[in-house]
């Protein structure tokens, strides 16, 4: 039998490399940014939030930290699914580090003030752990790794500036209160590293991953636009 193919956009070829079998991708997070980097990439995935607590242990490296809450958030949400097949649970965990010291979320805007006050002139880094848990064909995987990027933030930002921004409350439920998509760009001199991870989803990690546990069996991630 022979046909003949209509000519493929860029995202149809590229989603070539992911069809021979189709996944229920589970998105164990609820940050409206995660969700829509994911409506971007045209994957079909649901949210179901993660069920655990985010300590953060003084002793423990950044690294450590962040591929732990990852690998806690997305386990948490495999065990609601694990008695189905071809289940991909992805879970992330995004913490900010200045100076040697750890940052999360910031509970308050007082304390995303003395954060963005800490950030003047410096160069701070962005880490996130991303998860991959799951089983395809009932055989289990699992995989967490660290993806890295840094900001350069401008040293003459003023305390009236900062102010004005945290007005705006994008810096709420954001990994050391950074958000630079929006008016946050503008303290921003330069980056380093992939600019997706700094909004919480290591796009380019993330496709390693997907590519090394489904090497043998392409799986079916996109809907492309037609």
């Amino acid at each position: 039998m022979s046909f003949v193919l209509q000519k493929k956009t860029g995202l149809e070829k590229f989603c070539d490399t992911f069809t021979i079998a189709s996944m229920k991708i589970i998105l164990a997070s609820t940050s409206p940014t995660r969700r829509e980097i994911f409506k971007k990439l045209g994957i079909v995935f649901e949210v179901v939030a993660p069920d655990c607590d985010e300590i953060l242990i003084p002793s423990e490296k950044m690294e450590t930290q962040v591929s732990r809450f990852a690998a806690e958030k997305s386990k948490s949400v495999y065990k609601k699914f694990e008695q189905e097949k071809n289940i991909l649970v992805i879970g992330f965990d995004s913490l900010v580090e200045v100076d040697g010291e750890i940052l999360g979320k910031a509970k308050t805007k007082k304390i995303a003030l003395e954060m963005f006050q800490k950030y003047r002139g410096k160069k701070v880094g962005g880490f996130t752990g991303i998860s991959l848990v799951g089983n395809f064909n009932g055989k289990f995987f699992e995989r967490t790794e660290v993806e890295k990027s840094w900001i350069h933030f401008r040293s003459d930002t003023t305390n009236c500036q900062i102010r004005d921004f945290l007005e705006f409350g994008d810096w709420r439920g954001k990994a050391g209160a950074i958000t630079v998509e929006g008016p946050g760009a503008f303290f921003v001199e330069k980056f380093e590293g992939d600019f997706q991870n700094i909004l919480g989803v290591p796009v380019l990690k993330m496709g390693e991953m997907i590519r090394e546990i489904f090497k043998k069996n392409p799986i079916k991630l996109f809907t492309p636009k037609k």
